[in-house]
């Protein structure tokens, strides 16, 4: 005897029909998703306290900066084709660990 999958599927259905209508199966399905919803709510509350630090951070630090563009109107702002070639090659080498 030969079972094609759209009898798998149809007696499938008719047991998760059954499995809910049943007392236990409602009971497991319940707690089931009451553990999934008290997951998801932690982790969002851990994503979102983490979201909230990062946007209290500040990005620019503005006395390296007010420094750089000191130095740059004045021109004594210099960097060497060797800082240039190293930085770009240890951001090439940070990129592909990340």
């Amino acid at each position: 005897m030969i079972i094609s999958k759209s009898q798998v599927q149809i007696i499938l259905r008719i047991y998760a029909r059954d499995y809910r209508s049943t007392a236990a199966g409602r009971q497991r399905q319940s707690a089931a998703k009451k553990q999934d919803k008290l997951r998801l709510a932690k982790a969002g509350r851990l994503k979102q306290k983490a979201l909230l630090a990062v946007k209290q951070i500040d990005d620019i630090r503005l006395d390296r900066v007010i420094t750089l563009q000191q130095s740059i109107s004045t021109g004594s702002y210099k960097v060497t084709d060797h800082e240039i070639a190293e930085k770009m090659i240890q951001r090439v080498l940070v990129d592909n660990l990340v």
